[in-house]
């Protein structure tokens, strides 16, 4: 009896052992080896490995504007009301509600008027919309579609449609973290309404975005879009953008792609807000990789207000190691933060569906605007320090408890001036 119990103590031990030296071991290489030697050129690298990892360009001449919270179905129902040829929508989340209800009587009212609607939802996460709001949108002229039905498909669990995207006119595009539900149509600072981050972008971006809307309602059934629908987008801002898709894959997807690009391209600062941060071992180790080279990482995460509990259960088991390895880690307090946005540098932005889990780097259709845009760029970050305010900080040194004057963390040291960080910096790790 005695033999046994130690026996399964040495083999319990010995597994554990394995287990944390595999763990260890991803945290510290993994598969992007390509980008382990470091974006050289940071930032001005950005949109080539970009279209090499993911096939799509950052186009120039757009413009982007923050539609947070509530805020983004005003900015919606404006562009549906003056739209002239098509209304597309391709979401996770359309729920019946105040927001979900009276934005399906706006577009069934420009349907009746002789736009074209198409409505593609997800309906695992759309409850309610097949009872309540799918009859309605249909008898005004709607075309609706779901994604991976899973009444037709009832073992496709994974692969589900967790994109946010609204095309209008394909010249007009919104994304982010929205559902149209309920709970996105506050001002984030009451338990009843998330904070969230979402983007109204229009230009030559749009058409990258209407391409992804096409792609999904082809695989449900859908027609062709006529040709009208891809030239309708024209310059209007000096921002460069992508719109970059990320599907259920075997092997990289675009959104490890798109993130580790980001990180790798870090600098000075990689600021970063998620809803569900569970993150693989390869990028929990690009994460630890970047303080050690001077990188302010802050992380914006969920605090007393998250959705799904085991989450916060697993973060925060994680602060311990994070807070060793130099990062600063903050809870928001109001409600759920449900944001997915990155801060990195002066210029560099990511927003869209995207959490740090492995659900959307393996195995979800994703969606994320990348922007190279110093305007765009600093209002996040000033969205960023209102957000601290009502955050606690859970993890990081003393020094960075409080926040800094904006811009101040990305002016570089006489000394950064003058000694550029050498190619390979990335790859020194320990």
């Amino acid at each position: 009896m005695i033999r046994s119990f130690a026996s399964g103590i040495a083999v319990g031990a010995a597994l554990g052992t394995l287990a944390r030296r595999w763990w260890d071991r991803r945290t510290r290489s993994g598969a992007l080896g390509s980008l382990r030697m470091g974006l050289t050129e940071g930032l001005d690298q950005v949109g080539l490995a970009l279209m090499q990892a993911t096939g799509v360009s950052l186009v120039d001449a757009n413009r982007l504007a923050w539609r947070d919270n509530g805020e983004v179905f005003d900015a919606m129902e404006e562009a549906i009301g003056a739209a002239r040829h098509s209304i597309h929508f391709d979401v996770y989340i359309w729920k019946p509600g105040k927001a979900g209800t009276r934005l399906a009587e706006l577009v069934c009212r420009r349907a009746r008027e002789g736009l074209a609607v198409r409505v593609l939802v997800d309906p695992m996460g759309s409850t309610g919309f097949d009872e309540e709001l799918s009859r309605p949108l249909r008898d005004a002229g709607c075309e609706v579609r779901y994604f991976r039905d899973p009444k037709k498909r009832p073992f496709t669990l994974t692969g589900r449609n967790h994109r946010k995207l609204v095309v209008v006119d394909g010249r007009v595009g919104f994304t982010g973290g929205f559902g149209i539900a309920p709970e996105w149509s506050g001002d984030g600072l009451s338990p009843d309404g998330w904070r969230d981050a979402n983007a109204e972008v229009e230009g030559p971006v749009v058409r990258q975005m209407q391409a992804a809307f096409a792609a999904h309602w082809l695989e449900t059934g859908g027609a062709l879009l006529p040709r009208a629908e891809f030239e309708r987008a024209r310059p209007a801002g000096g921002a460069r953008a992508a719109y970059v898709t990320s599907m259920d894959v075997v092997g990289l997807s675009h959104a490890r792609w798109v993130t580790h690009i980001a990180l790798m391209a870090a600098r000075r600062r990689a600021w970063i807000a998620n809803a569900y941060f569970v993150p693989p071992p390869e990028l929990l180790g690009a994460l630890l990789l970047l303080p050690r080279h001077g990188v302010d990482v802050r992380l914006l995460l969920p605090g007393p207000h998250q959705d799904h509990r085991t989450i916060t259960f697993l973060q925060r088991r994680l602060y311990p190691r994070l807070e060793r390895g130099g990062m600063s880690v903050y809870e928001y307090q109001p409600s759920m933060m449900h944001a997915k946005t990155m801060l990195v540098d002066d210029r560099l932005v990511v927003v869209g569906s995207i959490n740090l889990d492995y659900l959307s780097m393996e195995w979800l259709e994703e969606g994320c605007l990348v922007v190279d845009d110093r305007t765009f760029a600093a209002e996040l970050e000033r969205r960023w320090h209102a957000d601290l305010a009502h955050s606690r900080q859970v993890a990081g040194g003393r020094a960075r408890s409080e926040p800094r004057a904006v811009g101040a963390t990305t002016r570089p040291s006489p000394r950064e001036r003058e000694a550029p960080r050498p190619p390979g910096w990335v790859a020194d790790r320990g």
